[in-house]
């Protein structure tokens, strides 16, 4: 008789606690569902790449210098292009000129054999020039023109690579298809059933 009882009695408190933690388990999964809906979905059209092909910017930049800038959209670049080719165009020419100018004075003076020449050089004129003075005009001119080509060939590559780079960038997909989001999560176990937050990547 005292065994019935234990057995009737230890039922009874085992009956709740199931009930309880099914409870729990039935109450988190509304939860979460109700989370889950709540997260509005993307609305509109997935933006795509651009339509750019690098090899084709890089033929483009090769043929005319700031062409390729425009092929992939880099307008504003382009004025920038131009206007560092017209800064360095004229540096050449105006060492060019002063390099004719000395060189010639240099030339007059050794077929004068005189030891001072009156020259005017960009402008400037000059009683008496001899010929070490000459020598160091006519090589300060040279260095300087010959500088200003070097730029023009280093800008020259720079806008080459500057359209190529840009043009794989224009092309990488950064649709919404590549996107980190996090959302409720649920993971049910047959000890607990505990609620979190889930990292999502979507890769296209």
């Amino acid at each position: 008789m005292r065994f019935l009882i234990y057995f009737v009695l230890f039922l009874g408190l085992v009956k709740p606690a199931l009930a309880q933690k099914a409870d729990s388990v039935q109450i988190a999964r509304v939860g979460v569902d109700s989370l889950t809906k709540s997260i509005p979905e993307p609305k509109g059209k997935l933006r795509k790449p651009l339509n750019i092909v690098p090899k084709y910017a890089t033929y483009r930049s090769l043929a005319l210098p700031g062409w390729g800038q425009a092929y992939v959209r880099q307008y504003w670049t382009i004025p920038i292009i131009y206007g560092g080719f017209g800064a360095l165009g004229y540096a050449i020419h105006w060492n060019q000129v002063r390099y004719k100018q000395s060189i010639t004075a240099w030339q007059s003076l050794i077929d004068q054999k005189v030891t001072t020449v009156p020259v005017t050089i960009g402008g400037t004129y000059y009683n008496a020039l001899n010929q070490d003075q000459l020598r160091q005009s006519t090589s300060l001119y040279r260095r300087q023109r010959d500088l200003s080509i070097i730029g023009c060939v280093v800008l020259y590559a720079f806008q080459l690579v500057e359209a190529n780079v840009t043009a794989h960038l224009k092309t990488f997909d950064n649709t919404d298809d590549i996107s980190f989001r996090l959302k409720p999560g649920v993971q049910t176990d047959y000890v607990s059933t505990p609620m979190g937050v889930t990292a999502v990547f979507t890769l296209k």
